[in-house]
């Protein structure tokens, strides 16, 4: 629906100026009409597509978390120093980046037109997170919403440095990889068949490493094609399986078994669970609207829902340690950690504590990821580069013999 803004005189003699949002400029005038105002003027607010964009879209541009942490931190320090929101609002516009400075634009239109702050963040789903929003309800309600704003900005900030290292120790070895196929494909295609003809034409046995070779070389280049639309298909057909529902319980399920990076999956959704159910439990939220809250933040569908099966149990009198007892995902150390903090009522300390040994469990198993990839990695490119030097160069060594 348009936005408008609009300045009249109210009864009292003062001129005031508001947004609203309807069909015309007729329904706004008959609005201002209706409450009794004498209009001055009325403009029509336009937002662009990027703001219309922010809540989705296939090419929707996404904000960075960096953008977010810094917006939250600024926000921060003009509302400690005293400055109404809506002048921080307007004065973090003019200075973000394009999109992020559409998109406050727009909440600057909804805080104006009579929406809580909260609220206007809410209509940016693909921007401001669930937990990030309702922490913020949380602080409104409460009456620290400064406080609720710089626990949101140290936790989104570690959540990134966290994914950041997590994504950095599995980089190298990606990179390799892909290399090493891509060598493999040209070998196959265009180093092979030189040495396929040469081979053929002596007609003698070659050994069965070379006859591997020959066979693959053969069926690459036959079908190369045809292995290459596969793949394509195979690769489409993951990417849209995973957005389904069941697609992406069944990836987040496998992802968690895989040996060397399931654990570290695990540990790093534990310390976002424990680090923002701290947040939103100090934040005064209840306690079952934070663990359902906080169950879509973990960034794992799997454990979200043995989260909420846990809010179930504490929605029956079971309690959180006693709820997260009947799932091996939890760890024994911290369902007593939990435990003590529910019957001494220190529930955030222990859940700090908690989140900070899982940090440095994170950090641990990162470290150990990226030597122990090192060695794994260079042996296979090792027994590769041998298998590829038996099967080219005994033929050319039992030629050598022949002529000689």
């Amino acid at each position: 629906m348009p936005t408008f803004e609009f300045k009249a005189v109210n009864p009292s003699g003062q001129v005031v100026t508001e947004v609203l949002e309807a069909t015309n400029e007729q329904a706004v005038s008959k609005e201002i009409y209706n409450r009794g105002f004498r209009p001055i003027s009325i403009k029509s607010k336009k937002v662009t597509k990027a703001a219309e964009s922010s809540g989705g879209g296939l090419f929707a541009k996404k904000v960075k978390i960096d953008e977010i942490v810094l917006f939250t931190k600024e926000l921060v320090t003009l509302l400690k120093a005293g400055v109404p929101m809506l002048t921080a609002l307007e004065a973090l516009a003019s200075q973000s980046g394009a999109t992020m400075s559409v998109i406050l634009n727009q909440i600057y239109v909804d805080v104006m037109s009579g929406r809580s702050f909260s609220q206007a963040l809410d209509r940016h789903p693909k921007v401001f997170a669930k937990i990030f929003v309702n922490s913020v309800h949380a602080g409104e309600l409460s009456g620290s919403l400064d406080e609720v704003l710089t626990r949101m900005a140290i936790v989104l900030k570690h959540d990134e440095e966290t994914r950041k290292k997590v994504k950095g120790a599995l980089k190298y070895p990606t990179f390799v990889i892909t290399a090493m196929v891509i060598a493999f494909a040209v070998i196959m295609t265009q180093v092979m068949p030189k040495f396929v003809t040469m081979f053929e034409s002596m007609k003698m046995e070659l050994p069965l490493a070379t006859k591997v070779l020959v066979a693959m070389s053969k069926f690459m280049q036959s079908y190369v094609l045809y292995i290459f639309g596969v793949t394509t298909v195979v690769g489409l057909a993951f990417f849209f399986l995973i957005k389904t529902p069941k697609g992406r319980y069944w990836w987040d399920g496998l992802i968690m078994k895989i040996p060397l990076t399931g654990p570290i999956i695990i540990k790093s959704a534990m310390a976002r669970f424990t680090t923002m159910f701290e947040t939103l439990n100090r934040s005064g939220l209840p306690i079952l609207q934070t663990l359902n809250t906080v169950a879509g933040a973990v960034g794992n569908v799997v454990i979200e829902g043995i989260i909420k099966d846990v809010t179930l149990g504490v929605e029956k009198g079971q309690g959180i340690a006693g709820s997260m007892r009947q799932y091996k995902i939890f760890p024994p150390m911290v369902v007593r950690m939990i435990s003590i903090g529910e019957q001494s009522g220190s529930l955030d300390d222990m859940l700090k504590s908690v989140a900070e040994h899982f940090d440095m469990e994170v950090e641990y198993a990162i470290e150990g990821l990226t030597s122990m990839i090192e060695p794994i990695l260079t042996i296979g490119m090792a027994g590769a580069v041998l298998v590829l030097a038996m099967g080219i160069f005994m033929p050319m060594w039992s030629m050598v013999g022949m002529a000689g």
